[in-house]
């Protein structure tokens, strides 16, 4: 019974945030929202973070 461990599960979380990001930031440009252009770089970001600190070495 071996899940993955608390590192991958947080790469996966990091991934959905940056796949989220990416195609808000995509609907954001098309629509030309700035308020939502920001949130998607926030989004980008936190999962840049995230996945970051899954893949450091423990």
């Amino acid at each position: 019974m071996n899940g993955p461990t608390p590192a991958e599960r947080t790469a996966v979380t990091a991934k959905i945030l940056l796949t989220a990001g990416a195609l808000f930031a995509g609907e954001a440009v098309w629509q030309g929202s700035i308020a939502r252009v920001f949130f998607a770089i926030a989004l980008l970001a936190s999962g840049g973070l995230l996945l970051a600190h899954a893949k450091r070495p423990h």
